[in-house]
């Protein structure tokens, strides 16, 4: 592998941010610019290489090598962060895993004597109580449903899409040990800002009669009894050490109608493994690989690529996903659109296997080579900041449906 220098980026938007959907938006009277909920890998790992190289204006062989160098570059990301008042980052976020569901109180109990949050795991089926569903499971993948080993009447509640990292880490490392506060897992999603605008006519500070649009935009910021806390996107950038590249700090523009943001480079780093994820993998040979970026897979939600490193190939026991995201784009290069793919969403676990027939050492190095690094079915899109993951504990047990 070349060796690359690593540095960690903080984005923070300063005016709500658009990152589009695939709908037109053109210059017809009452058209609506909106956004998604959060931004692809794609958007910022566009905006970052587009600020790495050096563009040189109307050579169009010097831009192709230039696109080439860039696409070289890895870019591990996004993800999103509290920024404090200093600057500098405070602590992460991670997407909710898929694997964890989260119930409404039963009035007729205490909280205190309620687990609202249970986790999903792989299940083990009798034969004579096989499903339809569970045929076709077995028939396509050999994969085990994953879903509550006790079943609970009650009704789900709405999960925090975004989860503090410290209950994060806790739900990766104890899933069981009922430490986590639901009341406090994370934040809702961004809040939307809606604009309204109108068509000037050149030259003049009257407005075009029926020229009206709108946009919508990400608020990066959210509200708890301490006040408003700023949040920002956070990318890894992974440049070949052979390589000249120079981002620079200070403001620049990023995304739908070219919203402000700022660029800073951090002194801080991305979470490595903790030590009680790695001695129960060790001691299990088995683990969840939790997606913080959506992967692509050639076969939809089945994995063609898993990561191999130091002679460990782990195999796929049980996958807890959710609805696939949509993923398109334009090419500048070629200017023309970028082919539609289906994306795993970020969340989603993969329960894993580890052969028996390694080393500690191996499997330690496995581990390293495979926490904070991005997988799928697609080099580039690995390189892109697609899949990017991390690794949490599991028995490798399927459990029976009590």
């Amino acid at each position: 592998m070349a060796e690359v220098i690593s540095s960690l980026w903080i984005i923070e938007p300063r005016d709500p941010l658009i990152v589009r959907d695939g709908r037109p938006f053109t210059t017809t009277p009452g058209a609506r610019a909106k956004t998604l909920l959060f931004p692809f890998p794609s958007t910022t790992t566009g905006a970052l290489r587009t600020r790495a190289g050096t563009w040189e204006v109307g050579k169009t062989d010097a831009n192709r090598a230039m696109s080439a160098r860039v696409r070289q570059m890895g870019v591990r990301g996004p993800l999103l962060a509290e920024v404090g008042d200093d600057n500098h980052l405070l602590h992460l976020l991670a997407p909710a895993p898929a694997d964890a569901v989260l119930f409404k109180p039963d009035e007729d109990k205490p909280k205190s004597e309620q687990e609202r949050l249970r986790r999903m795991v792989p299940l083990e089926h009798a034969r004579e109580e096989h499903t339809d569903l569970q045929h076709a499971a077995d028939e396509a993948h050999h994969l085990s449903l994953v879903g509550l080993s006790n079943p609970d009447q009650r009704k789900p509640d709405r999960m925090p899409p975004f989860w503090f990292w410290t209950n994060f880490e806790s739900w990766l490392s104890q899933p069981d040990a009922g430490e986590i506060n639901p009341e406090t897992l994370g934040i809702q999603a961004l809040a939307m800002n809606q604009r309204t605008h109108v068509s000037m006519k050149l030259g003049t500070r009257v407005g075009e009669d029926g020229m009206l649009f709108e946009t919508q935009g990400l608020e990066f910021s959210y509200s708890d009894k301490e006040g408003l806390r700023r949040l920002a996107l956070v990318v890894a950038a992974d440049i070949p050490a052979s390589e000249s590249f120079t981002i620079h700090e200070g403001l620049s523009v990023m995304g739908g109608e070219r919203r402000t943001v700022m660029w800073r480079k951090s002194d801080c780093h991305l979470p490595s493994c903790c030590d009680t994820i790695v001695k129960a993998i060790l001691e299990q040979r088995a683990c969840r690989l939790v997606l913080l970026t959506p992967a692509y897979f050639e076969h939809g939600f089945y994995p063609t690529w898993l990561p191999t490193h130091s002679g460990v190939t782990p195999s796929l026991h049980g996958i807890a996903i959710q609805k696939p995201m949509v993923v398109s784009g334009w090419d500048l290069e070629v200017r023309q659109p970028k082919p539609i793919r289906r994306l795993a969403p970020a969340g989603t676990v993969l329960f894993l296997k580890l052969p028996d027939r390694v080393t500690p050492d191996q499997i330690k190095a496995w581990i390293t080579a495979t926490w904070m690094q991005c997988m799928g079915d697609d080099e580039q899109s690995r390189r892109d900041g697609f899949g990017l993951a991390v690794l949490g504990v599991w028995d490798g047990k399927p459990q029976v449906i009590a």
